[in-house]
């Protein structure tokens, strides 16, 4: 280990509560890294007995690779290790003790706009509590969407403090019935996750003595962003031990407005329960010395008191050289000398070489969707640069966007459509006719794009056969002439796809209002009501929250743009070129009317002093994105030194009037060596069924669904399907666990699931079929298998394998002697073709190795079981039988990192009901 001495003595403390601050370029995650490896192959600690916590699943899938890479050679068994952000360790909790949940097999997680959507779904419960006028009746919004957005907030923070209410008021009544509501829906949201981990483990003594006994360890990374729920999770799961290591640096505590509290970090040794170790990571490896110092001169100009952990900003050795890289790029009152002075200096540092790529400059703001903003992206652009924003709110401004609603438009507004006629005095009103205007416009000057047009729309106007939901017209919209060159584009970056990326987004959108409005087939009767909503409330909600565009987990800064980042977005990043604007900004309090009602619910609002809070929150903020450069910082703004509003703002004004211009001769260009932007080291994970089979049936469609996002319709047989895999998965869990079964008890498990699954994804099968369902699950109760030991179900295994990963789901393990061996369900007949044999096969060789390769037991094969006719296929395994398996692997993978998609395969049963059947050369040979 080539460590610091606090680095060092970090790694090595690892019994009792330990306290990490680490400032800003300190090595921290390889400080984890190797913390990790110490305990694993120093103390001989099972990866199973680690629990780790990152704040984004970027950070926990880092975390894990190079876990990986530094014990590839090692018999070490990492798929016991919980790793992976708060929130997914809290699911795992919550699915491995999912009968004492609230919540059902197949619940589904509500995202911010979901959370959004069911609320305003589910309003009038809310309007029937006793306090609801009251409540909202000096409010400015009078909107349901708003009135939801209020209550979803007051929602979430409960949730985050962990609160149990039990009082008469509006607020309280009203939380009780969301929890009543999401929870009969089978539904929970990002806070609750939490609040339910959190209930399980505390109501049921047995779970949690379960759980501590297997998780000695814990750390928890950017701890300064945690908030009260996830402090009592962290010291419940800790136990008597508390071998609790958090880590963080309270100077980058920026997440507040999320429910964070920075007393979580400032107030650990005290709160622990035991004696905690402090150790500092002050070393700065990440910037330049004039980086460093302009940080702590920063920092240290506000005057803290007790409120931050004190701490020194010191560079190495190799870095201790005087010079300057702390610079302005300014201009006075002018915005277009100020693009334009961007763009020249830009320009001459790519032209200069001094940069190989755009991608090494990073522009940090408060908000990249500030009109000031969004008109610099689009000078850049028309300058030659390109700019990755993909939280501009530009989703709807898009080319492709604008072009598919309106052909929605098109196909679905009739005469008597609410929007048609204004009735809803929409304000999106005008971004429609634009939509509109703009197909009407090249229809009249392309008649192939008008006569396909016509015939989708002929095909909506009089519906006479089953014609699918909403996402079935997006897919016929899709195949047109105007979206041609969109697919055809044989570049795989991140920019250069942006409107495919942009396509699959919408298609998510289409899918989530063909499930809000519970429809399977438009008709004659409904298309009107449909089109009212998908128009009316479903787009127009979305375009006023706002749609992110696509970000890849490890191409954070994708090849031939500068990014455009929120400060809070580069958080955990690092650029060797970062310029901060926002300069004209000030510290200022959120406005909260509701601030005495708060303080009524919301304990420990008072840790730190009210009026220093904005001041707090400020320097925080702009010290972390100060922190983010590496080889050069600069501050840019539109100079003006009259009025009111001075830019830049006092805040900044001391240590911005001591900075030197760009061009003042301080910074010696001739001696500026600019880093390359720093490679992600993120390991691809890839499966047989999902990955490989399906890159092998058609290259092209696996791009489209798997790289891209496409979403898939929903069939019968895959709807089918999930509920017999759910049903075995029940029953073999109860058998492991040792619960009480008998038929009755399964008979109602597997109805009660189905009502679920049918009111999620809006299909139904007929009564037959469900009922051979349940003969089949009772076939397989009665059978001969479960006379085997159950060692596990739902196994989720990976292996380390070069440059990816390998991971497999194995649906049983059970033992045969002293032997295991795997069961994969296969719902269909075993009359199959001798490819799809083949496939079954290879894949039970494959999940045998990688069983082997986290086992000491031998494994021996294992069985295909086809539940429609209860036959079993026996597979026997030996050591090597996988070899072939993972050449083929080797090289699918090998094709999908090069971005080989071009090839599509002819299936005429496959490609008839693929979706993108008319973008396939090839559909035209069949």
């Amino acid at each position: 280990m080539n460590l610091n001495l606090s680095q060092k003595e970090a790694v090595e403390n690892i019994d009792g509560p330990l306290l990490i601050i680490a400032g800003p370029g300190s090595g921290k995650t390889r400080t984890l890294v190797e913390r990790m490896i110490y305990m694993i192959k120093d103390k001989n600690i099972k990866p199973e007995e680690i629990l780790v916590s990152t704040f984004t699943e970027r950070a926990a899938r880092e975390l894990t690779t190079r876990i990986g890479n530094r014990l590839k050679n090692e018999k070490i068994y990492l798929e016991g290790l919980y790793i992976g952000t708060l929130h997914s360790i809290c699911l795992k909790i919550i699915d491995e003790n999912i009968e004492y949940s609230n919540l059902k097999r197949g619940y589904r997680v509500l995202d911010n706009v979901d959370q959004k959507f069911f609320i305003f779904s589910k309003l009038k419960f809310f309007k029937e509590i006793n306090g609801f006028n009251n409540f909202f009746q000096n409010k400015n919004y009078l909107t349901n969407w708003k009135i939801g957005e209020n209550l979803i907030k007051w929602f979430n923070k409960f949730s985050e403090e962990g609160l149990e209410l039990d009082d008469n008021s509006f607020l309280t009544q009203s939380y009780l019935m969301y929890k009543k509501l999401i929870f009969e829906e089978n539904v929970i949201d990002f806070s609750m996750i939490q609040c339910e981990a959190y209930r399980i483990l505390k109501e049921n003594l047995e779970i949690l003595k379960k759980l501590q006994s297997k998780i000695k360890y814990t750390m928890i990374d950017e701890y300064q962003d945690t908030n009260t729920i996830q402090e009592k999770l962290i010291f419940l799961i800790g136990g008597k031990e508390q071998n609790i290591c958090v880590v963080g640096d309270d100077d980058q505590g920026i997440y507040r407005f999320r429910g964070a509290t920075i007393r979580n970090i400032l107030q650990f040794e005290g709160r622990v329960g035991k004696i905690c170790k402090v150790v500092k990571l002050e070393v700065n490896y990440r910037s330049e010395k004039d980086i460093v110092n302009f940080c702590k001169e920063w920092i240290d100009s506000l005057y803290w008191d007790e409120f931050r952990h004190s701490k020194e900003l010191i560079v190495p050795k190799e870095k201790n050289i005087d010079r300057t890289r702390v610079v302005k790029l300014s201009v006075e009152s002018s915005e277009n000398k100020w693009q334009e002075r961007i763009a020249n200096f830009l320009i001459f540092m790519k032209n200069s070489k001094k940069i190989n790529d755009y991608n090494q400059v990073a522009f940090l703001f408060r908000s990249v969707k500030n009109k000031k903003i969004v008109s610099l992206a689009h000078y850049l652009e028309y300058r030659g640069i390109g700019v990755y924003s993909p939280r501009s709110n530009l989703f709807f401004n898009r080319e492709e966007i604008i072009l598919i609603i309106g052909i929605f438009l098109y196909v679905l507004l009739r005469e008597n459509s609410k929007i048609y006629n204004n009735e809803y005095k929409l304000e999106i009103l005008d971004y429609y006719k634009k939509c509109l205007n703009i197909i009407e416009k090249k229809i009249k000057v392309d008649e192939e794009l008008k006569k396909e047009l016509e015939i989708i729309k002929s095909e909506y106007e009089n519906i006479n056969t089953n014609i699918g939901n909403l996402l079935n017209l997006y897919y016929k919209i899709i195949s047109i002439k105007c979206f041609k060159e969109i697919f055809e584009n044989k570049d795989n970056s991140v920019l250069e796809n942006r409107a495919l990326y942009n396509l699959g987004i919408f298609s998510k959108i289409v899918e989530k209002a063909d499930k809000i409005s519970s429809i399977q087939n438009l008709n004659n009767e409904n298309i009107i009501k449909i089109g009212d909503y998908f128009f009316t409330m479903h787009l127009k909600f979305l375009k006023q929250n706002g749609v992110d565009e696509y970000e890849d987990i490890k191409e954070y800064a994708p090849e031939g743009a500068v990014s455009f980042l929120t400060i809070h977005q580069s958080k955990g990043l690092e650029f060797p070129i970062v310029i901060v604007g926002s300069l004209e900004s000030v510290p200022e309090s959120d406005k909260n009317d509701d601030e005495e009602l708060e303080k009524k619910y919301i304990p420990y609002n008072d840790f730190e002093p009210e009026y220093r809070i904005k001041d707090f929150d400020f320097w925080r903020l702009y010290y972390t994105a100060f922190s983010r450069a590496k080889n050069l910082l600069i501050l840019s703004c539109i100079e003006n030194s009259k009025g009111k509003r001075q830019i830049p703002s006092l805040p900044f004004k001391r240590v911005y009037e001591n900075i030197p211009d760009i061009l003042s001769g301080d910074l010696n260009f001739s001696e500026l060596n600019i880093e390359n932007t720093s490679i992600i080291d993120i390991k691809d994970s890839y499966s047989y069924t999902g990955d490989l089979l399906k890159y092998k049936e058609c290259p092209y469609r696996y791009k489209l669904n798997k790289i891209y996002d496409f979403q898939r319709k929903k069939t019968i047989e895959n709807f089918y399907g999930t509920l017999i895999h759910e049903s075995f998965e029940y029953l073999n869990l109860s058998i492991l666990n040792g619960k009480d079964l008998n038929i009755e008890k399964i008979q109602n498990k597997y109805y009660s699931d189905y009502e679920f699954m049918k009111k999620k994804e809006n299909l139904f099968l007929d009564k037959e079929v469900l009922n051979k369902g349940l003969e089949q699950i009772l076939n397989y109760y009665n059978g001969d298998l479960l006379k085997n030991k159950i060692v596990d179900v739902e196994k989720n295994l990976f292996v380390f394998r070069g440059a990816y990963t390998i991971e497999g789901k194995l649906d049983l393990i059970i033992q045969e002697g002293e032997n295991l061996k795997i069961v994969d369900f296969k719902t269909g007949s075993d009359s199959i073709d001798k490819e799809s044999l083949e496939n079954y096969i290879s894949q039970i060789k494959l999940y045998c190795y990688l069983l082997s390769m986290n086992s000491e037991k031998k494994v021996s094969g294992g069985y295909i079981y086809f539940v429609k006719n209860e036959n079993k296929i026996e597979v026997p395994y030996n050591i090597g039988d996988e070899e072939e398996i993972l050449k083929d692997f080797d090289s699918i993978t090998e094709r999908i990192s090069n971005g080989m998609f071009s090839e599509k395969r002819l299936s005429e049963e496959k490609c008839l009901k693929c979706e993108f059947k008319k973008h396939c050369f090839g559909i035209n040979m069949i």
